[in-house]
This record gives C-alpha cells, sequence and structure tokens, in this order.
C-alpha cells in the first residue's frame, strides 16, 4: 500500500454510490489476534494486515481495550477506522435476561423501556469516543434478526427500537461520520426502515450467506450500501473462498457492495483464506 492510498475517501465514494476500482474491499470482526503471532500487538496486526494487503477499511471494536491506539495507526496507513458501538436492543435483552426480554416484547414492552434507555446512554457515549478518535464512521452492532426473518415483532422495533438506533446515526451524523448498521440474519423486510432512520450501509451474515443476493437487491431498492459478501462458510479452504470472492466481486461491480467477511471468523485459516481471496479478486 502506497503512502497515497486514501481508504477513507474509497470508502466515502462507494457509499455515496461511485465507482470504486479496485474494489473496495476491508475486514469487519477480524480479531487482530488471528492476522499474526500472539506477541503481536492487536492495532499493530491489524494495521499490518491492511497495510500489506491494500485495504481500505477496518472494523475497530469501541469496547476493546486498545481500540483508540487502531484508529491514529490506520489513519496513517489509509485505511478507514469503523468505530463500532453496541446496539440497544440485544444490550437491553441481555440485561433483562434473553429468555424473560423476548416475553416482555409480546407481553409487556414497558418492562424494557428503561434498559433500552440504558443501552442508548452507553452507546451514545461509544460514538463520541469514536468521533474523538478520528474514526470515520460508526457501526451500531445490534443483532435484530435470525435465519427466519426479524427476531422480534418488527412493530416493536419500529416502535421502541430504531427511534434510539437513530439517535445513534444522528451523533454520528452531527460528528461528520457516516452511520452504518450491523446485524446478523435476514434482514430484507427491514431495510426500508433502515434507511429512514439515518443510516447509509448494512453489514450482517446475510443469514449465512444463504439470502446474498436478494439481500443485497433489497439493500440497493433502500439505497444502502451493502458491506459483506464472503461468508465464513466460503473460507474452508482457498478455492471456496476464491470462487465465493469472485461472486461477491461480480456483484460489488454492479454497485451497492463493499466487499468483507461476514464478521465470523474464529481461526488463522480463514483469516488467511480471506485475505488470500481478496488479494484475488483485486488484481494483486
Amino acid at each position: 500500500m502506497s503512502a497515497a492510498w486514501d481508504g477513507a475517501g474509497r470508502f466515502a465514494a462507494a457509499l455515496a454510490g461511485a465507482p470504486v476500482s479496485p474494489p473496495v474491499a476491508g475486514l469487519s470482526f477480524v480479531d487482530p489476534w488471528l492476522l499474526g503471532d500472539a506477541g503481536t500487538d492487536p492495532p499493530a496486526a491489524l494495521t499490518k494486515a491492511c497495510r500489506d494487503h491494500a485495504l481500505d477499511f477496518a472494523f475497530v471494536p469501541s469496547w476493546e481495550p486498545w481500540a483508540a491506539r487502531a484508529v491514529p495507526l490506520l489513519a496513517e496507513a489509509g485505511v478507514a477506522a469503523l468505530w463500532v458501538v453496541p446496539g440497544v436492543l440485544w444490550t437491553a435483552l441481555e440485561a433483562v435476561g434473553i429468555a424473560s426480554g423476548l416475553r416482555a416484547v409480546v407481553l409487556e414492552p414497558l418492562v424494557l423501556a428503561d434498559p433500552l434507555d440504558s443501552a442508548l446512554e452507553t452507546a451514545l457515549t461509544a460514538v463520541a469516543r469514536g468521533a474523538i478518535a478520528g474514526a470515520v464512521a460508526i457501526v451500531v452492532a445490534d443483532d435484530l434478526a435470525g435465519d427466519a426473518g426479524p427476531l422480534v415483532d418488527p412493530a416493536f422495533l419500529r416502535r421502541a427500537v430504531f427511534p434510539r438506533l437513530a439517535a445513534l446515526a444522528a451523533l454520528a451524523e452531527d460528528a461528520g461520520l457516516l452511520a452504518l448498521l450491523h446485524t446478523d440474519g435476514d434482514v430484507r423486510a427491514l431495510m426500508t426502515t433502515i434507511a429512514a432512520y439515518g443510516f447509509a450501509g448494512v453489514h450482517g451474515d446475510a443469514a449465512g450467506g444463504r439470502v446474498l443476493s436478494e439481500s443485497l437487491a433489497s439493500a440497493r431498492a433502500a439505497g444502502l450500501t451493502a458491506l459483506g459478501g464472503i461468508p465464513t462458510l466460503a473460507l474452508a479452504d482457498d478455492d471456496t473462498a476464491r470462487a465465493a470472492a469472485v461472486r461477491a466481486r461480480e456483484l460489488a461491480d454492479n454497485g451497492g457492495l463493499v466487499l468483507t467477511d461476514d464478521g465470523g471468523l474464529t481461526n488463522p485459516a480463514e483469516a488467511s483464506a480471506l485475505l488470500a481471496a481478496l488479494d484475488t479478486v483485486r488484481g494483486r
């Protein structure tokens, strides 16, 4: 990667719908320990991987003790730091107990009002920290769906969850940052809502990659950029990984898709396969 590499500019251009070549690519929830030996400093390992493979962006989980140190290192290498903050739904459900929280959504939703507000305050603080650190975008991580669609009644999401998520997107916008949403599962039914509440893009696993093309089409129709295209299940070996990356490149060439993993990597072999596949489809 040259000193003039502008990952932040390339990433912003892609989210604005402009053609970018080679296609914009980066790392989502890839633990830095998967990218280097166990003695490597996490921010240094993350930055080195991005520099060595000419990547445009990397997720930086705000809750990691090394997060604030990673942002300037990435920026110096021309890499956009996407600052990940916790959302509100899953945090609130964990606060009251997942099973109890899911029952409350149906039977007594007001029980969740205070936990949701508390989660929002925590997340707003995290967004502010990301702006101070110099991040390019905020990624709000809130798992709203499973393989079969939304985890809870979409009406509850629109009434109680998305207005709070919108406050996070608004704070990011006020700071001059892009706002993105991460959620697992099949969120095709929520794409227009995600866009309406202030988000420019969406990252997730597209129900394990099962509905990737349909999910991408739904995102495009809503005016969202999708981040993903390379599911973890495709990283079992290099040939499968390359095939998945080639397919993702074909989708990205039509616009609306930024290449990255789905956030499920668990071992160094998967990380290596991902980086090799991205190199291949970007002509490196």
